[in-house]
């Protein structure tokens, strides 16, 4: 947790309310605040247990492992392209960002060189009432990754619910690893704040909570009830978005301003894992759009459907000095795939121009040369 993090400790009806930032370290800690708020058995599991074309792990792409200088940690998530969102007890002011450190792929399997570090270190601005804090990132990583849609929908007892988080019971283990996990559950009560009975455990402060409905974020996860420092509780608590959004409406309007799915030149970044050709993105003429090739073995695939006579205009642009990418173009035939074009060079940019004869379904494979990894941006017409 941040600094501030440290220091919060409510005691409500003879009971404790834990605000659940905090180290990865059992209670006992006397310096450490953390959110004892597992309900009954663990039932957290991974995320990487979700297909990838289920919502839940297409949500949880958004959702970020935040560690501070302090060495306490929370979790966020952007709501646009560039803003990430925590709580105001994890970054209370403008020096909790100075050495703070975001991943967005600390999962399960991911080997810790390949967390997706995203810099993130300009204070936008929070609120302590509705426990929330904004800070605003380097390029556009809510575009790469993702980002959550906001619903202001009024929570009733008994709706299903869903939190992605950077967790792990360290009560049980202490070594264990906060990878992200997704915790489903029930909303239990409705009053200032939702009640639900997922769970968490300190360093879950910030996380998303999904309507498993509508899979959009309702609230923001901050605090639990019951257990004192035993790692075990009653019911966890969130602050609606229905309060939230109209307080960032008021007071920092630009960060919903391009909060919706398409980028500032009306083309969709792909919020599909395409690494195969079976989950290619598919592409529009006029597409532009950013992307990353973060690992040695990722590959991002695209495809198209072209009539006869038509040209395929794919262009990739990006910087040979941060890593060399190049891509194939294939076709499909019958139950195959067809190699039609090559592009690799040793400069910057990769770009092919070709006028097909058949009207049939194109596939682009992005690879990096030698395990390169580089930011890329996508430019298709046809």
């Amino acid at each position: 947790m941040s600094v501030k993090g440290y220091m919060v400790f409510l005691v409500v009806m003879s009971t404790f309310l834990t605000v659940s930032c905090g180290d990865s370290v059992p209670a006992g800690n006397a310096t450490s605040m953390t959110g004892s708020i597992i309900v009954g058995e663990v039932d957290w599991v991974e995320v990487t247990t979700f297909d990838s074309e289920s919502e839940i792990r297409k949500n949880s792409k958004a959702v970020a492992d935040v560690q501070f200088a302090n060495g306490g940690r929370c979790t966020g998530f952007f709501v646009s392209d560039d803003v990430l969102m925590t709580n105001e007890h994890c970054v209370g002011s403008a020096s909790d960002v100075v050495g703070m450190k975001v991943f967005m792929k600390h999962e399960k399997g991911v080997p810790e060189s390949e967390y997706a570090e995203v810099k993130c270190n300009e204070f936008i601005g929070n609120d302590v009432t509705l426990d929330y804090a904004l800070v605003k990132c380097e390029g556009s990583p809510g575009q790469r990754y993702g980002k959550v849609t906001l619903e202001t929908t009024q929570a009733v007892e008994g709706d299903s619910i869903y939190i992605i988080q950077q967790n792990c019971d360290y009560y049980s283990d202490y070594n264990c690893n906060w990878n992200k996990k997704v915790s489903e559950g029930k909303v239990v009560g409705v009053e200032t704040d939702v009640f639900y009975d997922a769970d968490t455990l300190g360093g879950s402060s910030g996380s998303p909570v999904f309507n498993a409905d509508s899979d959009k974020v309702f609230a923001i996860h901050h605090a639990g009830y019951g257990g004192g420092w035993t790692g075990r509780g009653i019911k966890n608590a969130a602050v609606p978005m229905s309060k939230i959004v109209p307080h960032m409406q008021a007071n920092f309007p630009s960060v919903l301003a391009d909060s919706g799915d398409s980028s500032d030149d009306g083309s969709t970044t792909p919020s599909q894992d395409n690494n195969t050709f079976e989950t290619a993105a598919e592409l529009e003429s006029g597409d532009s759009f950013k992307a990353e090739i973060e690992s040695s073995q990722e590959m991002d695939f695209y495809k198209v459907e072209m009539k006869a006579g038509e040209v395929l205009d794919f262009e990739i642009k990006f910087s040979h000095a941060q890593g060399d990418l190049d891509f194939v173009v294939y076709k499909k035939v019958g139950g195959s795939f067809k190699v039609v074009s090559r592009k690799q060079s040793s400069t910057d940019d990769e770009r092919v121009r070709l006028r097909v004869s058949t009207s049939k379904t194109y596939y682009v494979k992005v690879y990096g040369y030698r395990g390169a990894t580089a930011e890329y941006e996508v430019k298709f017409k046809k």
